[in-house]
């Protein structure tokens, strides 16, 4: 059954419109999920569960099963989560109607890619060993610190933890521009986030073309196995490409 056009949507992203179908999956809450057309874009929606919508691991969850469906079967620029229009009129006004050519031209870079996740995790001890080794003033001070009572080494331990730091945050920079620099030239784009901890070595986004992912994940394979005892990789994709499209839908 449609949805009633006053009806608060709830919107996942936006396909082209010609020949577009809604794909067989249920939205947030169990919602059917529709499409609401203006010229050559549409956007993908569901019945909105309520004024206030809980942002839980299963409408997460849902939002992004919802994406990946669709883009089996077309290419979807993707909404942040969370995002409720009041209705059908205020979805055409407020996204789809003014930014219309730009919402087909985004359409029309991104048809044939996809985003790939690459996350970089150190073995500490390792890394640590390297510090160590390679830093003459982290080995001097941790040897001159090693037999002293804690309280009696409390500020040299201070100083070595700081230095500690940097030298993992120098080795963070390195590490992620080598192997940033060897990916690169198999992707389109490539989007290098914060790390969220201290042991991860590499926080990356990567817009890679369908017709090359092979050659990407060799590349990938390659990487893990020249730093397989100090970095663990955490891969995930193929993706819609949310690092790279920003879609919002005014105030």
């Amino acid at each position: 059954m449609a949805t009633a056009k006053n009806e608060p949507r709830y919107v996942y992203g936006v396909v082209r419109a010609a020949g577009a179908t809604a794909p067989a999956v249920e939205g947030i809450a169990g919602a059917p999920l529709e499409l609401v057309a203006e010229g050559e874009v549409a956007a993908l929606t569901s019945p909105a569960p309520g004024e206030y919508m809980e942002a839980g691991r299963e409408e997460l969850l849902t939002h992004s099963r919802v994406l990946e469906a669709t883009m089996e079967k077309a290419t979807v620029l993707p909404m942040r989560f969370g995002v409720v229009v009041p209705d059908e009129e205020a979805l055409r006004g407020q996204l789809l109607a003014p930014h219309r050519e730009e919402l087909a031209a985004q359409l029309d870079e991104i048809e044939g890619k996809v985003e790939v996740s690459l996350k970089g995790i150190y073995d500490e001890d390792a890394v640590l060993r390297e510090i160590v080794a390679e830093n003459r003033q982290v080995a001097s001070l941790r040897e001159r610190i090693g037999g002293k009572p804690a309280e009696a080494a409390y500020y040299e331990r201070i100083e070595l933890g700081e230095l500690v730091a940097q030298a993992f945050e120098a080795k963070r920079e390195h590490d992620a521009a080598a192997i940033v620099e060897v990916l690169r030239p198999h992707a389109v784009a490539v989007e290098v986030g914060e790390p969220v901890h201290e042991r991860m070595a590499l926080n990356a986004s990567f817009l890679v073309e369908r017709a090359g992912l092979e050659k990407f994940d060799r590349a990938v394979e390659e990487v893990g196995r020249s730093q397989a005892d100090r970095i663990r990789f955490k891969y995930t994709g193929p993706l819609p490409p949310h690092s790279f499209v920003e879609l919002e839908v005014a105030a």
